[in-house]
């Protein structure tokens, strides 16, 4: 995979997260942060524009690792768009349990996740429920099942979890599935929009 026309972060270590950044094309008073995760290890999320999104695209899907990188450039690029406020995240499979954990740790408004991997039978460690509990602020779930039956216990022990601690998750929430990835994100793009408080 080409990453030479890719922007990126590094560590200490000189380990480089890469990334693509569209700011929005229509200046509003809602002009909001989406990040976008990829559903495998090794592919790229889809470029995608659109209107008055700021669009945060990563080359491959979220590593362990550099869980301290893509939070360190959400931090900047959402002080910066100024738009800490309304910072969103999406992700389907394993890009799906990226933006989960990313949407808790960045405090996130809301995070869409179809067919996410939530970590219970994975282990302990991996176990998003464990992140959650009644005190903090956490985004609002959008979880879509999208009839994957071997994911089914751990998105129903997910929003137990959030349904324990009070927090805001809607199960099978599901965007029309499309072929065309950019096209299903356009749909959650829309639904986070009408979530918006009128000004």
């Amino acid at each position: 995979m080409s990453t030479e026309n890719l922007l990126y972060i590094e560590d200490a270590n000189k380990r480089k997260l890469f990334y693509r950044f569209t700011p929005a094309a229509i200046a509003s008073q809602f002009v909001p942060l989406i990040v976008v995760l990829a559903d495998e290890v090794g592919v790229e999320a889809p470029h995608f524009e659109y209107k008055m999104w700021n669009v945060l695209t990563l080359h491959d899907s979220f590593v362990v690792e550099n869980n301290n990188l893509l939070q360190k450039l959400i931090k900047e690029i959402a002080q910066e768009y100024e738009c800490e406020d309304h910072i969103y995240l999406y992700g389907s499979g394993i890009g799906g349990y990226g933006a989960i954990l990313h949407g808790i740790l960045c405090k996130a408004n809301a995070v869409y996740a179809n067919a996410p991997f939530v970590g219970f039978s994975d282990s302990k460690k991996n176990d998003l429920s464990s992140l959650l509990n009644a005190s903090d602020p956490f985004p609002i779930f959008y979880l879509c099942n999208n009839n994957e039956n071997s994911l089914e216990a751990e998105t129903e022990h997910f929003v137990n979890a959030c349904k324990t601690n009070g927090i805001k998750c809607q199960l099978n929430f599901c965007q029309d599935s499309d072929a065309d990835e950019s096209k299903t994100l356009k749909k959650v793009l829309n639904m986070f929009e009408r979530m918006q408080p009128k000004v």
